[in-house]
């Protein structure tokens, strides 16, 4: 996004006749109300108020930028007015304002207008763009004040050496943050030195001090309004610890002067850990939902493409050799199956040995196998990055351990804590419940661990923040690591008891409806759950009432693996969906979006649901709601064709076992050539029908909020 793309022509006036600040502000919003970019006029004024309150928003040389971050902003955008006579706003230089810009935005809308806002200091801070704006009298005029590229010469780094460097904070990170950085690069660039900035801003710390920078420098300055991270560079250095409005205006005299004055101070040493508890370490972490998901997410993603893809290798390796289909009961296989895992209180020995083979599908093959420990071990890692990251971007390396545990046993990771078997090292914590009930809680079960996580080291860090330096190694390497671990292990093992009770209660509803065949609404249920979370609990619900009607627990009537069938295809919708919608409506798509959804192609083949996962952490609206439509739609096409699968997972490589009881649900009939036939071409009818639903809702839905400036995609 461009700078100008944020002004608009409705909200832009030219040479207005206004006398006060009161009535610049009114008037502005009045027009925002009006033009229908803020939904709530009140909210909106009270923050501009608010943060005029706080301090004046006159930048000096006659222009003025009251700005709010709000959420009830429904299109970022800046409102602009040029006044016919200047007026006073108590501006930093004690000067008269007649440019007034009018920021309003929020925190939905991802880099691309935040980038455009911190270039808005490099226009203001440039004469000949002001007077451009001075002397405009349309929309058109405006615009093309911005076609003039702004740059500053900066003076070469020797031996990549700065002669100055500083540090740019102010508590929005919008305006004066980018403002003073601007300026002090101009004094710097004037007085023929050497500069790098350091940005401590609404987009996050960019162009960052390295500590070779700091101890190479002659002239450092802090110039802020809120407390800095990262002060532990400093420690014993000579700098000038000032405020933004000093930095814009007197710059040049701060370095001249660096040195020489009473402004020139000895920053005190700081610790690493102590400059983790600042400013920024704070309860406000917790509330940046999307920020904090979306670096667990991104942590998490390798795991999920790498692990997936390398699975369906294995999976395609095993059907390339022919073990898609049961061999007979013969050979050392079977007798190590009948002789070490065959249940022997049951009766149907075909049955128990084709469930046994097919739930085993991706490990016969000797080298099918080596691919398929590869893939499983990656993807086996997914739920514990995801919420080791999540908790690490709150508070930071203290909050990895107990992160890393939370997602561990939330998915259940390894079987010490939840398995099924309940001796020596196995399903250590299932022995303290006293029903065999499902304990694992997914990736959702993950995410709320990563805050449990985050919160307990929060308080833990806060509660020893008055150790003394001496015990601090005790406090940062035993204290609150091994509390920490307990901490997250009592509340996981509380969280998921309940969580377990409604899964278990939800699985014996889908059983129900399985008991009275009724297939088209367990197929329509069942395609629904599998797109809600992608993986989460209640998909896991799900799929888990598929391998039940594959195992015999849901009973032996010939349709009841209908159930298996409809997880797996509304399993596979999400992952297709997406990789379609990428292709079809290529415009509703970063780049980066559009490359790792090809992955999707091969994930959703093979039925791992969890490639839509890093794309509906960063739109679950659009992603779910899109997914759930086509997943339902498959569901009830898959149970109004009576369409069966006896193989617990696989996708496509499982095709050849699909049947349908349309013709008939006697053995002869379901094992027909014409019961198999039909059985793979409905099925795979239900998938693209599923799949191009998906994709049709979710494109247009993105390319609608991207023309009411709802959504922005920046690539």
């Amino acid at each position: 996004m461009e700078l100008k793309d944020l002004f608009k022509s409705k909200v832009s006036v030219f040479k207005a006749d206004l006398k006060t600040k009161e009535e610049v502000i009114n008037f502005l919003v009045d027009k925002l109300s009006s033009e229908k970019m803020i939904a709530n006029k009140k909210t909106f004024k009270d923050a501009i108020l608010k943060r005029e309150s706080e301090a004046s928003t006159g930048m000096g040389d006659g222009i003025g930028i009251p700005h709010a971050i709000n959420n009830t902003v429904k299109e970022p955008c800046i409102a602009f007015v040029s006044l016919k006579s200047p007026i006073d706003w108590q501006s930093l230089d004690n000067k008269p304002v007649d440019l007034i810009f009018m920021i309003a935005t929020n925190d939905e809308k991802g880099e691309a207008h935040l980038g455009a806002l911190a270039d808005l200091s490099k226009f203001l801070m440039k004469p000949e763009f002001q007077e451009a704006l001075r002397k405009a009298k349309t929309f058109k005029d405006l615009s093309k004040a911005f076609d003039n590229k702004v740059e500053t010469k900066k003076v070469e780094a020797k031996n990549g050496k700065y002669d100055v460097i500083g540090i740019t904070a102010c508590p929005t990170g919008i305006a004066h943050t980018y403002l003073a950085e601007e300026k002090l690069i101009e004094y710097a660039t004037e007085l023929g030195l050497s500069v790098k900035i350091e940005t401590q801003g609404r987009r996050g710390t960019e162009n960052k001090l390295t500590q070779e920078d700091v101890d190479n420098a002659k002239v450092i300055i802090l110039a802020h309004d809120k407390n800095l991270q990262g002060m532990g560079r400093f420690g014993g250095k000579q700098v000038i610890d000032t405020t933004t409005k000093d930095a814009i205006f007197n710059g040049k005299q701060l370095i001249q002067e660096f040195g020489k004055t009473e402004k020139t101070t000895t920053a005190k040493a700081v610790s690493s850990k102590d400059d983790e508890v600042s400013d920024d370490f704070s309860l406000k972490k917790f509330a940046q939902v999307k920020g904090n998901l979306l670096a667990g997410v991104s942590r998490m993603l390798p795991f999920v493409v790498a692990g997936g893809i390398i699975l369906g290798i294995g999976f395609l390796i095993d059907f390339a050799a022919g073990n898609g289909n049961v061999p007979g009961m013969t050979g050392a296989t079977f007798d190590y199956w009948f002789n070490n895992i065959y249940d022997k209180t049951k009766v149907d020995v075909l049955t128990e040995w084709t469930n046994w083979w097919m739930g085993n599908f991706g490990t016969h093959s000797e080298v099918a196998g080596w691919f398929s420990a590869i893939g499983k071990t990656g993807m086996m890692m997914m739920v514990p990055v995801l919420a080791a990251y999540i908790s690490y971007t709150i508070v930071g390396p203290q909050g990895l351990m107990p992160g890393f545990i939370a997602g561990i046993l939330a998915d259940g990771t390894g079987g010490f804590a939840y398995a099924g078997d309940k001796f020596g090292w196995s399903g250590l914590w299932t022995r303290l419940i006293p029903a065999d009930i499902p304990m694992q809680s997914g990736f959702i079960g993950g995410m709320v661990g990563a805050y449990v996580a985050a919160l307990i080291v929060f308080g833990l860090t806060i509660g020893f923040k008055k150790f003394k330096k001496s015990f601090h190694g005790v406090r940062d390497i035993v204290l609150i690591p091994v509390l920490s671990l307990l901490g997250i292990s009592l509340a996981m093992f509380a969280l998921n008891i309940p969580l377990g009770y409604t899964m278990y209660g939800l699985q014996q509803f889908l059983k129900l409806l399985a008991d009275q065949n009724l297939l088209i609404l367990l197929g329509a249920i069942l395609g629904l759950m599998m797109c809600i979370d992608m993986g989460g609990p209640i998909n896991k619900i799900a799929y888990v009432t598929g391998t039940l009607s594959v195992s015999g627990g849901l009973g032996n009537d010939p349709l009841i693996t209908v159930t298996m069938a409809a997880a797996m295809a509304g399993g596979m919708i999400p992952p297709l969906g997406i990789a379609l919608c990428t292709v079809t409506f290529r415009k509703a798509w970063t780049t980066k979006e559009k490359d790792s959804a090809k992955a999707n192609w091969l994930m959703g083949a093979f039925f791992i649901s969890e490639g839509a996962i890093p794309f509906m952490v960063t739109d679950p609206k659009r992603i779910s709601v899109s997914a759930m439509a086509g997943g339902t739609i498959t569901g009830l096409i898959v149970g109004g064709c009576k369409i069966t699968l006896g193989a617990p997972h696989g996708g496509i490589a499982v095709f050849p076992l699909l049947k349908s009881g349309l013709l008939g649900t006697s053995p002869e009939q379901m094992n027909s050539g014409a019961a198999i036939g039909l059985g793979v071409g409905l099925y795979i009818l239900a998938i693209v029908v599923g799949t191009l639903v998906m994709a049709t809702i979710l494109g247009f839905w993105k390319t609608y909020d991207i023309k009411k400036g709802k959504l922005v995609i920046a690539n």
